[in-house]
């Protein structure tokens, strides 16, 4: 199955489209917005929130520290420290969009 890729500039592209924006002024709106929903997720807090009514949650959590990981690679134990990690959770729009019966189209 061929995985499409979308990037940055196709979100330009059709949002600016929607919109009837220019390239550069939606590229300046999204980016503007990616580095505030980044700078708001890299904050010096353990437990983070962005709600985005319609399109999902993100969450920055806690991990645990595991003491005993191994590589396995070369079967070496290793310890990892706790760190934070992003969770998306979907919105119910998007969620029962994703949930249709859905057929390949390739």
């Amino acid at each position: 199955m061929k995985v499409i890729n979308y990037t940055r500039e196709d979100i330009i592209r059709r949002t600016g489209d929607k919109l009837n924006l220019t390239h550069d002024e939606m590229k300046l709106i999204l980016d503007t917005t990616l580095d505030t929903v980044a700078e708001m997720l890299t904050e010096d807090k353990s437990r983070i929130r962005i709600e985005l009514r319609k399109f999902g949650i993100f969450e920055v959590k806690p991990t645990k520290a595991k003491p005993r990981a191994r590589n396995p690679k070369t079967n070496e134990e290793v310890y990892v420290p706790p760190r934070r990690k992003v969770h998306f959770k979907p919105g119910k729009n998007v969620r029962l969009k994703l949930q249709q019966e859905w057929t390949k189209t390739d």
